[in-house]
């Protein structure tokens, strides 16, 4: 095999991994209303089932793009990904968080929506007596 299909194939393996990638605040642009992302408490992702990453400056900036619909986004192996509130900059499964929403949380949309990797740890963070916690698909079904 020739040196340059074999770079070919490494290219072809490299390019098509499913991966998050690191949000840089203060650079990238968000997908969906392409302001500039800089709150490290807060942010999304999506990867794709083809590894396409978009990124987001907010939880409720990537539910708004996902109910404007793309086929592309229905794939079962598409990852979706939030910040982690108490661990800025961190990347966590929208599957395993709980979302808090509280108007003390002045997320970037407006939405006042923080996320956090435990149920208690959100109860813990409430600030406000009208506050709500909730799951991805609630927070999907209430945008």
């Amino acid at each position: 095999m020739k040196i340059s299909n074999l770079l070919i194939i490494c290219l072809f393996l490299f390019s098509c991994s499913r991966k998050p990638e690191e949000i840089h605040f203060g650079t990238d642009a968000c997908d969906h209303c392409k302001m500039t992302i800089m709150d490290q408490k807060y942010g999304a992702e999506i990867v794709t089932a083809k590894g396409k990453v978009l990124k987001f400056d907010s939880a409720e900036c990537m539910v708004d793009f996902l109910h404007i619909g793309n086929e592309e986004l229905n794939n079962p192996k598409t990852i979706y990904l939030t910040i982690n509130t108490a661990a800025p900059g961190q990347l966590i499964e929208t599957s395993t968080v709980s979302f808090l929403k509280d108007k003390n949380f002045k997320s970037p949309m407006g939405g006042n929506l923080a996320s956090f990797p435990s149920r208690q740890l959100a109860e813990n963070n409430k600030q406000s007596a009208d506050a709500q916690i909730m799951t991805w698909d609630e927070l999907l079904k209430s945008r």
